[in-house]
C-alpha cells in the first residue's frame, strides 16, 4: 500500500470523520484493513497515495493544500526516521510513529496546521 508519511499518524488517530462520505468510507476500510493485517506491505510515497484516491480535495494528481502536506510529510518522514521510497510494514511504520513522534511530543510538531488536528489531539491511540 502508498502512503504518505504523514498518514501514518491519520491512520492511528483516525474516528470516523471525514472530508465526505466516499473519504470516510474509504478510510474506515483502510484503518480496518491495516489493524487488522499489520504485516501489510507499505511503500512511503511523496505524493498522492491510498487515503488520497477518495479525498475531495486530491485534483488531478495533486492536493488543493500541497505545501501544507509536503511540510507534514517532510516532518513525519524526519521524526521517523524514513523517506519516500522506503518499504517497510504497517506495523513498523506505525510503531515508529507512535515512539517517535506520538510519545515524544513530536505531534504538535507535524501537524498543528492540519484542519483535523484539534479531533486528532484529542484522540487516544
Amino acid at each position: 500500500m502508498n502512503l504518505r508519511p504523514h498518514h501514518a499518524l491519520c491512520i492511528q488517530k483516525f474516528t470516523g470523520h471525514g472530508y465526505d462520505m466516499d473519504f470516510t468510507r474509504h478510510m474506515t476500510g483502510v484503518v480496518s484493513a491495516l489493524r487488522n493485517n499489520p504485516d501489510t506491505p507499505v511503500c512511503l510515497v511523496s505524493g498522492p497515495d491510498e487515503l488520497c484516491s477518495h479525498c475531495p480535495n486530491c485534483r488531478e494528481g495533486r492536493c488543493s493544500t500541497q505545501e501544507k502536506v509536503e511540510i507534514m510529510d517532510a516532518r513525519a518522514a524526519a521524526l521517523c526516521g524514513v523517506k519516500p521510497g522506503d518499504r517497510l510494514t504497517w506495523a513498523e511504520l506505525s510503531g515508529a510513529a507512535r515512539e517517535r513522534i506520538f510519545a515524544a511530543q513530536g505531534f504538535e510538531q507535524v501537524c498543528s496546521a492540519c484542519q483535523w488536528f484539534d479531533l486528532c489531539r484529542n484522540t487516544k491511540i
